[in-house]
Parts: C-alpha cells; structure tokens; sequence
C-alpha cells in the first residue's frame, strides 16, 4: 500500500481517537469513563486472541513494558483532564510525544523519517504545542501532568512499534496488549469506584463509552499497522493530529477558545503533514 494512503487512513483514525478523549474531558467520573471505555479492549481481545496466534517470544518484553506504561498513562491523563482544558492540555501531551518517539527511535534502532519526514514530525510537533500553548500561561499544574502524559504516549508509541515488528501477528499483538492494560484499569476502577458501578452502569454515557472504545482499540490496531509499514516517528506524528480535532472539538462543544494561535497551529500542522506525505 502507497505510504501516503497509510498517512490519510492513520489521519481518520486520529479523528477517532479524539473522540473518546473528548468524552473522558467531558463526563463527570473520570475514572469510570475510563474503565467503561477500556471495556471494548477486553472485548476485543476476547473475540481476537482465541482466533490468532500467540506473538513470537521476542516482541513480549516491550509488550508487558508498553502494557506498564499504559496504567501511568491512564493515570496521568485522567489527571491532565482534572486541571485543564482539553484544547491546552491534550495538544501538550500529544504535541510532545512525536519528537520523543523520533529520538528514541534514533538512539535505539538508528530509525529516521528522513530529512524531510523529520521537518514534518518537527513542524507537526510544534503546531500540536502551539495549539495547547495558551496553557502556559494559565496552568503549570496542567502542564505539567500534560509533558508527563506526552512522555507515557512516547513511549507507548515506541514499545508498540519495536513490538509489532517481532511480533509476527499484528491482531494478536494488539490483542494481548488490550487484555494486560485494560483488565488492571477496570479492575482498580471496581475496587477504587465500588460504591458507585451500578449507578453508571445504567447510565446510557457507559453504553456509549463502550461503543466509543472500539474507535480507541481500532486507532491504536491501525497504528501498530501502519508501524510496519513506515518509520515509527512518521506514524507517531501523523496520529498525534488527533490534537488538533480535540481542539476544535473543545471550540465547538465546550465553548472553549479556538482563534490566533490555534488557527496558525492547525496550519503548521497541515504544513507538517504534507512534508510527511512528500518525505
């Protein structure tokens, strides 16, 4: 498959991803919303691990390390939404992670986009930043939790790729990384949120966590793809434009600020995802 059609589908899909990450920011228990969102991976990993062969042996070590990370970046976010908003913090947390992804890959497997890709992953990044820069200004604590997020995002991103390429089954692989994050995750949510599970429960916005989760498991399976495909900093700053939809998503819905700024980031961005494209 031409790369530059990998870069349009890797751009849907971080529509996607937005989606369930406006919906944490927007609802009320956090904790909860996470676990119903995470339901879907389990789900998913149900149907697809007893029709899949097990990853090769070589790819478990990031996979159980990536499968870590994940509860620290569950934490994190959750934490990121508590304190600021979504058109600041989460450009923060995903503005951050592509150079990350790129260095690491640089130091650790001598992998680069190119010169051009890299300019992309660079201006990408900086777009992300600048979307959610308002923030510095207003809400160090924010920040803060919103540079640690972008660190567990880089190194999922990283783990994912190096896995999936020994893993020898991409649905597999996804699988079971589903499986080893998602059940801690709603299993401290029952333990943490006992009293109040059957009150959520019956409410239709757990139904719809769910069904959103599917578009997080599906966004994520497609960028474990796209890994084997193109280099791990190209994927990773493709997807992280998930950003700018969450910005625009926080303009429209929650009335949050979206002029200045924002609009010169959402054209960096587009800037940046064409050096990708030509890269």
């Amino acid at each position: 498959m031409a790369d530059t059609t990998i870069i349009i589908i890797l751009l849907l899909t971080a529509l996607l991803h937005a989606t369930w990450n406006v919906a944490l920011k927007t609802g009320t228990d956090r904790v909860l919303d996470m676990a119903a969102i995470r339901v879907s991976g389990v789900l998913f990993a149900a149907v697809v691990i007893p029709l899949t062969p097990m990853p090769a042996a070589a790819s478990w070590p990031p996979l159980i390390a990536s499968a870590i990370v994940y509860m620290a970046y569950y934490g994190f976010l959750i934490s990121s939404y508590k304190h600021g908003d979504i058109s600041q913090v989460y450009p923060i947390a995903r503005g951050s992670a592509p150079l990350l992804v790129a260095l690491a890959a640089f130091l650790f497997i001598n992998e680069t986009p190119g010169s051009i890709g890299l300019a992309g992953v660079v201006v990408v990044s900086l777009g992300i930043v600048i979307a959610g820069s308002g923030a510095f200004q207003q809400n160090l604590r924010a920040v803060a939790y919103a540079l640690i997020t972008g660190l567990t995002i880089a190194a999922n991103s990283f783990l994912g790729g190096i896995g999936v390429r020994d893993a020898g089954t991409i649905l597999g692989y996804s699988a079971w990384l589903e499986l080893l994050t998602c059940v801690p995750f709603i299993a401290f949510a029952c333990v943490r949120r006992r009293g109040f599970i059957a009150a959520y429960a019956a409410n239709p916005v757990a139904r719809r966590n769910v069904l959103l989760g599917f578009g997080s498991v599906f966004s994520f399976l497609i960028a474990l793809w796209a890994m084997t495909h193109l280099p791990i900093a190209t994927v990773a700053a493709t997807r992280e434009t998930s950003a700018i939809f969450a910005a625009l998503a926080g303009a429209v819905l929650m009335k949050e600020p979206f002029a200045g700024r924002r609009i010169l980031a959402a054209i960096l961005v587009a800037i940046g995802i064409t050096l990708l494209v030509v890269g």
